[in-house]
């Protein structure tokens, strides 16, 4: 359909001279390049498409959430060009003569978390033009809304379990104190009596008095740790060292695991970060990887630097983790260890966002799990020292598979 600059012009065109012809192509133009101006401006990407389903008009955000120039859109079906599956498949799917409103989540360029619109256009006669828009597609980034959400959520829920968890070790913790020093003086006397088959069997049920006793005093500090507030003390120091300082503290637990440890570190610059609670994070990775291999396997570990990033990989061989059990991962107190708390990955988890990192997981059954920490780059306690969240590694598997 004309705009009215150009209707106006078609109308007019015999009665007009040479200069007023110019002054109305100007207005055109410059109607058309405001317009451009405006729309490439938008933190929404825009697709104007035809009746036919060949893209008409893109602006510049396009290229920013698609990965795609604008002009390689131009005069075909958008859902031929863009280059991730997901947002192709929907937008294959979607009715286009019907108002759609959905969010997919994407991994090219980057991984985001797109609002997808599609919005008809009403057509002004029965044959419309080639040129006329039959329907726009709107694209927005809603991943930062989607991230404080779940923060907000996952403090919710800390705060819940707070108070929870004081109540509880307050309840536990005198008698389970007095049952750990009883079993504690039991054994002692039971080793200055004669030994026979009964104070055998009574020092045999002792000592699983004691594991037991001390494995719950364990479940009780893994509540308290996991639910009172971080504080970092950070220091300048190599992850590369924290890495070998650790694997040495878990030696012999890794060699009676029969699992071979191989190490891959490419160079990492020096950055600031809590050495105890990032090598609690290291430990509790790592013994679950040893978990999930009870005959034995491969752990991998790769150190390696993406300009302002750091990324460990932890990959293990061993039995993976079932797709519906994935989601639940850091929900606290969901384990799949007959003995397990639930709470290692949520405590991984809130260490690695103390740092302005990321933890995240990637498994198959049978296969084996990747478990993937981002840490950023930084010599400077100031939280404005943290890199920008765009400049993180690629969302991709890229630790090898044994």
């Amino acid at each position: 359909m004309p705009r009215p600059v150009t209707r106006k012009l078609l109308e007019h065109l015999s009665r007009l001279d040479r200069e007023q012809l110019e002054h109305y192509l100007e207005r055109a133009l410059h109607n058309e390049h405001l317009l451009r101006t405006i729309l490439d401006t938008m933190a929404e990407a825009v697709i104007a498409v035809n009746h036919h389903g060949s893209a008409l008009f893109a602006n510049a955000t396009v290229h920013d959430l698609t990965g795609v120039q604008p002009d390689d859109i131009i005069g075909r079906p958008p859902s031929d060009v863009l280059r991730d599956p997901a947002l192709r498949d929907a937008l294959r799917a979607a009715d286009t003569n019907a108002y759609l409103s959905r969010e997919v989540t994407v991994t090219y360029p980057r991984r985001l978390c797109l609002m997808l619109q599609i919005i008809p256009l009403p057509l002004s006669s029965p044959l419309p033009h080639p040129d006329q828009p039959a329907y726009l597609i709107l694209l927005r980034d809603v991943s930062e809304q989607h991230s404080s959400s779940r923060d907000r959520e996952r403090e919710s829920r800390l705060e819940t379990m707070r108070l929870l968890t004081a109540g509880v070790a307050h309840e536990i913790g005198n008698p389970l104190s007095a049952l750990i020093l009883h079993t504690q003086l039991m054994a002692r006397t039971l080793k200055r009596l004669p030994s026979t088959p009964e104070t055998r069997e009574l020092s045999r049920i002792n000592a699983v008095l004691q594991e037991e006793s001390q494995r719950l005093k364990r479940i009780v500090g893994d509540f308290l740790n996991a639910v009172r507030p971080l504080s970092l003390q950070l220091t300048l120091g190599h992850l590369n060292e924290l890495l070998d300082e650790t694997f040495e503290l878990l030696y012999s637990e890794i060699e009676s695991r029969k699992v071979a440890l191989i190490k891959r570190y490419s160079t990492l610059p020096p950055t600031l970060f809590d050495r105890d609670q990032l090598r609690g994070v290291i430990i509790n990775i790592v013994r679950n990887a040893l978990d999930a291999m009870p005959n034995g396997g491969t752990l991998t570990v790769t150190a390696r630097n993406h300009g302002d990033w750091i990324e460990l990989c932890f990959s293990d061989d061993g039995c993976g983790i079932p797709p519906d059990k994935f989601s639940q991962l850091f929900k606290p107190f969901f384990t799949t260890k007959p003995h397990g708390s639930g709470l290692g990955l949520l405590m991984a988890q809130r260490v690695t966002h103390a740092h302005g990192g990321t933890i995240r997981l990637q498994s198959q059954p049978g296969r084996g799990t990747d478990v993937f920490l981002e840490l950023p780059v930084r010599h400077t306690v100031d939280r404005r020292s943290l890199p920008s969240p765009s400049s993180r590694p690629p969302d991709e598997k890229t630790c090898p598979r044994h």
